[in-house]
């Protein structure tokens, strides 16, 4: 039992870490028309996921809690982490002799670095990553509920991270909420507009707050 809590907290660590990279890449990720069509069809999360996408600094405050909480579970990871493992290990190589010891921590420290490194970048980052840059519509609405409970509980600290970061760019001449004026999308998207079109058409209003039948029938 004195291991099982250590090793619970690392996993922890590890898989919040996991959950705010997919969920920076998902929301960078995420196509608008299959966040719209998923809204369209009654998904409230998918919903609050498209008000994000369409509002800049809603979605700046996202990214920046995500930023945060991948800030703290990898210090987390590291202060805590690899002091544990390096203690098990120290302990594990305490046979080599006390005119060893020296060498022995030293091995331990980086064994146990070694360690939280590769699940760090293996099942913290690139698993996610990889899974939110090709389910990027699913992932974000999967992983949108806890990141915004974690920013009601650190909105203040999102918000001063933002206006340091839109001040540091405003002084080099870049204002993050100016639209460039150019805007590509992708075919699913126009197919997307059309059929949104057609049920606004339908029943007078614009989806998606057309009507399911109206919208159905439009699809």
């Amino acid at each position: 039992m004195d291991k099982v809590v250590p090793i619970l907290i690392i996993a922890v660590l590890i898989l919040l870490n996991a959950l705010f990279v997919a969920a920076e890449f998902a929301i960078v990720g995420a196509p608008k028309a299959s966040i719209e069509r998923r809204a369209a069809e009654g998904d409230r999360v998918a919903r609050i996921v498209a008000n994000i996408l369409h509002d800049p600094r809603r979605q700046d405050r996202y990214i920046a809690t995500a930023q945060l909480g991948i800030t703290v579970a990898s210090l987390g990871l590291g202060m805590y982490g690899e002091h544990v493992l390096a203690e098990w290990i120290g302990h594990a190589l305490a046979g080599l002799g006390p005119l060893k010891a020296a060498a022995s921590h030293t091995l331990a420290s980086v064994l146990a670095v070694a360690i939280l490194t590769y699940f760090h970048i293996v099942v913290g980052e690139m698993i996610p990553k990889t899974i939110a840059l090709q389910h990027a519509d699913k992932a974000a609405v999967w992983v949108t509920p806890p990141v915004l409970v974690v920013q009601k509980l650190v909105y203040p600290v999102v918000l001063a991270l933002n206006a340091i970061g839109n001040g540091l760019l405003r002084m080099a001449g870049i204002n993050r909420y100016v639209s460039s004026g150019e805007q590509y999308r992708t075919p699913e998207e126009l197919q997307f507009i059309v059929r949104e079109s057609q049920a606004g058409e339908c029943c007078g209003r614009k989806a998606p707050t057309c009507c399911r039948s109206c919208w159905s029938s439009a699809t």
